[in-house]
């Protein structure tokens, strides 16, 4: 068995591996008969302890600490790094700033081309008009067309005539 010194509650283990307590708490419910999780009697109820070494196992790259200081020789390294993002942050301002140029230029053109259209279908129109103006000059009066040979009309009798002829 382990030394007690080495155990953690969960939330203890929840911040040092910077996970949920829900998740340690799955990770302990998973491996409650093993030596690796102790339960201790409290007057509030059980409390669950986690190994540090098991949960280092588990969670290898968040068991070992971060280093606080940065080492001298990786400054250069920083500065290069920080001078290349501000390189890489101003190319992608100056993309951005022609992206909106050529969207503006192509704004432009399609405005022109849809007025050059409408100006030729206006024009269009109009030429159809007049072609349909000369047809229609062509065209005889509908009075004209509608006269025809007609019989004439026989007499309207009276009632007293069609009653009793003559």
């Amino acid at each position: 068995m382990e030394d007690t010194a080495t155990f953690l509650t969960i939330k203890q283990a929840a911040q040092q591996v910077n996970k949920s307590e829900q998740t340690i708490r799955r990770l302990v419910k998973q491996h409650a008969k093993t030596s690796h999780i102790q339960v201790e009697q409290t007057p509030k109820g059980n409390t669950y302890l986690i190994s540090q070494t098991f949960l280092a196992q588990q969670y290898p790259s968040q068991a070992e600490p971060l280093p606080a200081v940065i080492a001298q020789a990786q400054v250069p390294e920083v500065a290069e790094l920080q001078r290349q993002l501000a390189e890489r942050d101003q190319t992608i301002q100056q993309l951005q700033n022609r992206l909106l140029e050529q969207n503006d230029v192509l704004n432009a053109l399609t405005s022109q081309v849809n007025s050059q259209r409408i100006g030729r279908i206006e024009e269009l129109l109009l030429s159809q008009n007049e072609q349909l103006g000369e047809l229609q000059k062509r065209l005889p009066e509908p009075a004209k067309v509608l006269q025809l040979p007609s019989a004439p009309e026989p007499e309207k009798k009276s009632l007293w005539q069609r009653l009793f002829g003559s």
